[in-house]
């Protein structure tokens, strides 16, 4: 079953309430733009408590959906311009050009400010969760002072992410710096 069929048993109002929730996450298992808790709980607060009532489950379906469009929009951008670029010779993307397919760690919607807000929703999450020795202390010390300014970064800071972005570090430190990344609005050309 698809996303579509899941996001309309959310909305058909004939089962409990719980099942439907149940139907929302098993959307969000298929799309997670920001990983799976970290949507869930982001779609709380964009949406109020969809576990709890009716209009809020509508609401947090609505804004998945929406980003879920606008994902799949970049994704068939992205396809269009490698049919091109291919036909022009280049066959091997740029580095840092992934396909929207691939890439994580960012809420895909039309206004700039909730993908900024998903992605510090994201880092407090990670921040909040994370043990005292599991990550690098740069790295740490970036989304602390991403997280203090509300994404606002300083040159200095986002060549830090920009560098850690292109090297080939682990996920542990890949993960953040992306969320970082799509806070400070870096993400986007």
């Amino acid at each position: 079953m698809g996303f579509t069929e899941r996001a309309r048993r959310v909305r058909d109002g004939r089962p409990a309430h719980g099942r439907r929730v149940a139907a929302l996450c098993s959307c969000v298992g298929l799309y997670h733009p920001i990983g799976h808790r970290a949507t869930l709980s982001f779609l709380g607060e964009l949406a109020g408590p969809y576990q709890h009532h009716e209009s809020a489950l509508l609401r947090a379906l609505e804004a998945l959906e929406a980003s879920r469009a606008v994902w799949r929009e970049e994704v068939a951008s992205y396809v269009d311009a490698r049919v091109r670029q291919k036909r022009l010779g280049r066959r091997v993307p740029a580095l840092g050009d992934p396909p929207p397919s691939r890439m994580g760690g960012h809420w895909y919607a039309s206004a700039p400010d909730v993908s900024r807000r998903a992605a510090l929703h994201a880092l407090e999450l990670w921040e909040r969760d994370l043990r005292p020795d599991s990550a690098n202390q740069e790295v740490r010390s970036i989304v602390r002072s991403c997280l203090a300014t509300g994404g606002r970064l300083t040159e200095e800071q986002l060549n830090v992410v920009s560098r850690t972005r292109t090297s080939d570090e682990s996920e542990e430190v890949r993960w953040p710096i992306t969320l970082v990344a799509s806070a400070g609005g870096a993400n986007r050309a």
